[in-house]
């Protein structure tokens, strides 16, 4: 009898691992690739556009966004950019300067990032200050006489994000 309730115990434990879950909407376990700052502990992802959508309510919690990283701040690595799933949209993910800084070698890579949505809203003034630092970084030329509407600017306060090159 003891030796037919061993055969059972012996099989699970020299049986195959289960394979790693693969990230998700709906979550999975722990992402691969190069960590950055705490890395990634939630497990459920929320689409950027939904995030952007629900900035209201998600103001001051903690997501998991993932996306292709279509920018990196060049002067200090303090920022990236992430694609949203909507064309035309996408998130800024900030950290303060020098607690984690991102390669430029990030862009066109995939991350998954962790951070605190915040809604930052501009008055004309500062949002045509922001949009002429914008364009100053892209090398572009800014008519601050074309910006006639204030604007909020929402991103996530970045705690940690692990990318890779492929999602």
């Amino acid at each position: 009898m003891r030796f037919a309730l061993l055969i059972p115990l012996i099989l699970i434990a020299c049986g195959e691992p289960a394979a790693p879950a693969k990230n998700t909407p709906e979550g999975a376990g722990k992402p691969e690739g190069t960590v950055y700052g705490d890395g990634v502990k939630i497990t459920r992802t929320m689409k950027v556009s939904e995030v952007i959508a629900k900035a209201d309510e998600l103001e001051g919690d903690t997501v998991r966004v993932e996306g292709l990283v279509t920018g990196v701040c060049a002067k200090r690595g303090c920022w990236f950019k992430m694609a949203s799933d909507k064309e035309f949209e996408s998130i800024t993910f900030k950290v303060t300067d020098g607690v984690i800084v991102f390669p430029m070698s990030m862009k066109g890579k995939y991350a998954v990032a962790e951070g605190v949505v915040q809604k930052l809203p501009l008055d004309l003034e500062q949002t045509r200050a922001f949009l002429k630092h914008k364009a100053e970084e892209a090398g572009e030329t800014f008519d601050p006489t074309t910006v006639t509407e204030a604007m909020t600017i929402i991103r996530l306060k970045g705690t940690g994000a692990v990318v890779r090159a492929q999602p």
